[in-house]
């Protein structure tokens, strides 16, 4: 599959995920759960997906070789014996 297909695929997934799931947290957090929540929930999702996109897009990559250096780090480790 083409790399770039599959970046932005899974970026417009996970940020569909993310965003909905805090913007959801966040709108009751800050504004409670009352008549006009869903309003605001939706509002609120509207406006963070798209930024969400752009951030999963780009930040997808810098998180994974973060991911990738700690792990080799804590492999190199004096004592480890976990794989």
């Amino acid at each position: 599959m083409d790399s770039l297909k599959f970046r932005g695929l899974f970026s417009v997934l996970m940020a569909l995920l993310m965003a909905f799931l805090m913007s959801a947290v966040l709108t009751a957090v800050n504004t409670g759960v009352d008549a006009g929540f869903l309003g605001r929930w939706l509002h609120a999702f509207i406006v963070a997906w798209p930024i969400a996109i752009v951030a999963a897009f780009f930040c997808a990559p810098i998180a994974r070789r973060w991911t990738m250096q700690l792990l080799a780090a804590s492999n190199r480790s004096p004592g480890n014996h976990h794989g």
